[in-house]
């Protein structure tokens, strides 16, 4: 029964210090419990305040992106606009160019009969004149003037001057006739500047 009573009172400290265990443990729980509540509720603090910021983070977001759609938009027409003007712009010189030639078309026209009206009447003025007076005038112009006069002259006019001129200028005219206008082509340069003298 010693035996009995022994273990009954071990058992009965050992069960009152983990009672005292217990009870301590429960005040340091007790006491940490608070402290526990107080860390949770700013974790809770700070969990709303994250949620806030990412919302307002994804407001923001929303909104830039937004913008971003409008200015794409905005670029997107002004550059349909600018295509467009191109495309009038070069129309419009397209459409100039080809005043411009007809311009040019028409006063090379006008030129050219001016020319011709000039070149006939320097003609007529030359087929009123005595051969041998022709042939010196011709003998004292570039080639090529002289052939263009002549080449407005009536052939048996032509024939006249020419007979009365030096043989070689005359057969130079000739060939320069025979070939036709312009006279004053470019094999023709190195004798444009001497008369037929």
């Amino acid at each position: 029964m010693k035996k009995i009573l022994f273990l009954l009172c071990f058992c009965l400290i050992y069960a009152q210090e983990e009672t005292t265990n217990v009870i301590q443990c429960n005040a340091i729980f007790n006491a940490r419990k608070d402290e526990i509540l107080a860390q949770l509720q700013e974790l809770e603090e700070k969990k709303q305040s994250l949620e806030t910021l990412q919302k307002a983070g994804d407001e923001l977001f929303a909104e830039r992106e937004k913008k971003l759609k409008d200015q794409e938009q905005k670029l997107e027409e002004s550059k349909k606009e600018i295509e467009k003007k191109e495309i009038a712009l070069q129309q419009s010189q397209k459409e100039s160019e080809e005043r411009v030639k007809k311009i040019l078309k028409q006063n090379e026209e006008i030129l050219r009969q001016i020319r011709d009206e000039s070149d006939n009447k320097i003609a007529q003025t030359y087929a009123k004149m005595k051969d041998s007076k022709a042939a010196m005038i011709l003998n004292d112009l570039t080639p090529s003037q002289a052939a263009n006069i002549l080449f407005h002259l009536k052939p048996q006019e032509i024939g006249k001057i020419l007979a009365k001129m030096d043989p070689q200028k005359a057969a130079k005219l000739t060939e320069l006739l025979k070939e036709g206008p312009p006279f004053d082509k470019s094999n023709m340069q190195n004798e444009e500047n001497k008369p037929l003298i």
